[in-house]
């Protein structure tokens, strides 16, 4: 024992080591979840509504793709949204820095009007957005204003 303990000890330290360095610069941070957003705004005297599924995919260490499918209804029109959103970060504990990279529109995507393009992240775009774990399987997305949607894991 003698003559292989502090060999043991050391594979033991690189392999604490090697753990230690996945969780802090490999384990993607943010949460694969998904969520339902059902706004009401009021745009120019009229009344918008947006349903809309927001499914949030970790893609490595420090970027990750938000899908956007839904619908956005304008008294007797409506339109169809369908988009990915990539977007890089940087986290400090539950306060996370987001740059969107790309704003992805998918071929069926029917949103033309810049009133409500306006609504939606755009490339360059910076955003500050708080994640809490409220229990085991739903996190709280929340901005500097107001939470922005609770999001569930599978």
């Amino acid at each position: 024992m003698k003559r292989y303990g502090y060999a043991i000890a050391a594979l033991l330290a690189m392999g604490c080591c090697a753990i230690a360095g996945y969780f802090l610069f490999f384990r993607p941070q943010i949460p694969e979840c998904r969520a339902v957003e059902h706004v009401t705004d009021n745009i120019a005297g009229r009344s918008v509504e947006r349903i809309v599924l927001i499914n949030v995919v970790p893609d490595g260490p420090r970027r990750i793709n938000i899908l956007l499918n839904g619908r956005v209804y304008d008294g007797k029109e409506h339109y169809v949204v369908s988009r990915t959103l990539v977007l890089d970060y940087r986290w400090q504990g539950n306060n996370y820095t987001l740059w969107v990279k790309e704003n992805i529109k998918k071929p069926h995507d029917s949103i033309r009007l810049e009133d409500f393009n306006r609504r939606l992240p755009v490339e360059g775009m910076q955003l500050h957005w708080r994640i809490e774990q409220i229990d085991s399987r739903h996190f709280l997305f929340a901005d500097n204003h107001a939470p922005l949607f609770v999001c569930a894991t599978p």
